[in-house]
């Protein structure tokens, strides 16, 4: 297949949208017990169990690894050797860091460095991914079973006084605390890249799936029976291995790889036909500049592109509780202004 996936565009769009507005702008709402109630289902939870917010990293994570059997496979064709995809994967590894502290320095309002930040964390993942690929896919699967028993098993090798997930001092944090000085109380750790390794390999594998000459109808039972079987999987593992988005359990890693494979699921459902792949628009020009949209949301949107608007807006204080939630669609909406600009120019970021 030599042309893009569109479904999987879309649905890496629509992750995106998710993350810029914030859970489609309900992390904004205000007023009464039931909209706080909501609300908080988009804010991560302190330390163990599950809300729609925890499935945001992982989306966009999962969605990265389903980009890359198609980035190889164009390497392939192009007859370039693995010496020199190395090279270019080790190069957007360290931009992918350099890009993810500058935006935590910004969010400190000094140069800060910390290895829990999303690109950096992205950038590990996306590395061991890569190399994992390289093997046949048996190994792969021992790679990712390995990983998973790892990261469990540095967890439960080295408990802490409260036990194996100790939030405060989880062998995770410990780490933390000894190499790099940094408190990751009920936080994530720099460790996570074992888990979230996994995550981008998941989304590989379903790209591949994608990607194959298998017959259509196939790749759906295929899907719907993966989504089926990692739910399971992850409900059957969470009395022994908590669902803790801040330590990359394997059972959270099952949870959300079951929801994003529904997802993505639902989304070659609707778009799959290449009649259909029009009304997918809305979608695609956010998701083919997916790294565009998340420097811009997380370095602008907030400190400068929302209080602008504001100015116009009144944040649309007649409209009551819905006001904030209609100013983060206003305020995304200008940044898909910005990506369809790009878009009709095929200009796309790419690190």
């Amino acid at each position: 297949m030599g042309r893009r996936y569109m479904p999987l565009d879309a649905a890496r769009g629509f992750v995106m949208i998710y993350l810029c507005t914030e859970g489609f702008g309900l992390s904004k709402l205000q007023g009464g017990a039931g909209a706080a109630r909501v609300a908080s289902w988009f804010d991560h939870v302190r330390w163990d169990g599950f809300v729609p917010w925890e499935l945001v990293m992982p989306s966009f994570v999962f969605m990265i690894g389903a980009a890359l059997p198609f980035a190889l496979a164009r390497r392939e064709r192009e007859g370039e050797p693995f010496s020199r995809t190395l090279r270019h994967a080790l190069r957007r590894t360290l931009i992918l860091i350099l890009f993810g502290q500058m935006l935590w320095s910004l969010y400190a309002g000094r140069y800060r460095f910390d290895p829990i930040e999303t690109l950096t964390q992205l950038a590990l993942s996306y590395l061991g991914c890569l190399l994992i690929l390289q093997l046949r896919f048996r190994w792969q699967v021992v790679a990712a079973a390995a990983l998973m028993a790892l990261n469990w098993g540095l967890y439960a090798a080295f408990p802490g006084p409260q036990g194996a997930f100790d939030p405060t001092a989880a062998v995770g944090i410990r780490i933390d605390r000894a190499l790099f000085g940094l408190d990751h109380s009920y936080d994530w750790q720099v460790i996570n890249f074992l888990g979230s390794t996994v995550t981008v390999l998941f989304g590989a594998w379903t790209a591949t799936l994608l990607r194959s000459g298998r017959p259509q109808k196939e790749k759906l039972t295929i899907l719907a029976g993966a989504a089926a079987a990692s739910l399971l999987a992850g409900l059957a593992l969470s009395p022994f291995i908590p669902i803790i988005h801040k330590c990359w359990t394997a059972s959270y890693t099952f949870i959300h790889t079951a929801c994003v494979l529904a997802m993505i699921l639902f989304f070659v459902v609707v778009f799959g036909a290449e009649r259909r792949e029009k009304y997918a628009l809305p979608f695609v020009v956010v998701g083919m500049n997916s790294i565009f949209i998340y420097l811009v949301s997380n370095s602008l949107s907030g400190g400068w592109l929302d209080p602008t608007l504001a100015v116009f807006t009144g944040k649309f204080w007649f409209l009551g509780m819905a006001g904030p939630v209609v100013q983060a669609w206003a305020v995304f909406l200008a940044m898909w202004g910005l990506c369809y600009w790009l878009y009709r120019r095929r200009i796309f970021l790419k690190l």
